[in-house]
């Protein structure tokens, strides 16, 4: 076969991220006394505006985790120790292994012939419980959490992690990720299955060796001779 290992992401390509957040967030935030309509949108605001600085190496992981609650808490004018908040939240999240339609699927396929490693910028206490919650896990030889290796993709370093001392040209990254994945993984040297569920258009300053609409599709590109 074309290729000897491939490295999937996590969240948003065989998690259903936005559900697991959601619930996580709306129940740490009852338990706050800050529920209201507008409130997951208040906080993901700046959840995002963080992990926009991790790719871009401007925030660690660990740095990461409180900030994010740091900056809500005070933006809502609230005293909370934001790192209680944030492991409250983590507790939370780490409950949420919900697996994207046909993500099961695809992975028990490839894993069937081929090592699938999991390449993920979680945090890893919320990584690793969720995983162990999830029937995917089962099928997978390797999980890299960017917390615990000290890189964040698209950082190439990690990609290079991942490989296990194979020729990068031997493995295929798949995953929904314009910088996270695609970027890393060009910016690795490595070949890159887009997963494009909604369709969205690839900036002039990335490529995708493969772009797929259905996780399904990934079984024969990862499996091809």
């Amino acid at each position: 076969m074309r290729y000897k290992r491939i490295l999937m992401d996590v969240d948003d390509t065989l998690f259903d991220f936005p559900t697991g957040n959601r619930r996580a967030v709306e129940q740490l935030m009852a338990e706050l006394g800050l529920s209201s309509p507008t409130i997951f949108e208040e906080y993901q605001a700046i959840n995002h505006a963080c992990w926009e600085a991790l790719e871009r190496g401007e925030m660690t992981q660990e740095v990461l985790h409180v900030e994010r609650f740091r900056r809500f808490l005070a933006r809502k004018g609230r005293s909370d120790d934001p790192a209680a908040v944030a492991n409250r939240f983590a507790e939370l999240l780490a409950r949420q292994a919900i697996p994207l339609p046909h993500a099961e699927e695809a992975v028990r396929a490839i894993a069937e012939r081929l090592p699938v490693v999991l390449l993920t910028n979680g945090i890893t206490v919320i990584q690793r419980q969720r995983l162990a919650n999830a029937r995917i896990s089962q099928w997978v030889s390797d999980v890299i959490i960017s917390q615990e290796v000290g890189l964040s993709k698209p950082d190439p370093r990690i990609f290079e992690l991942a490989l296990g001392g194979l020729d990068r040209r031997e493995a295929l990254m798949i995953g929904d990720g314009l910088r996270s994945d695609v970027q890393g993984a060009n910016h690795a040297g490595v070949d890159v299955c887009w997963y494009n569920p909604g369709g969205k258009r690839l900036p002039g300053d990335l490529h995708a060796e493969y772009e797929i609409r259905d996780i399904r599709d990934c079984i024969p590109i990862a499996l091809m001779d």
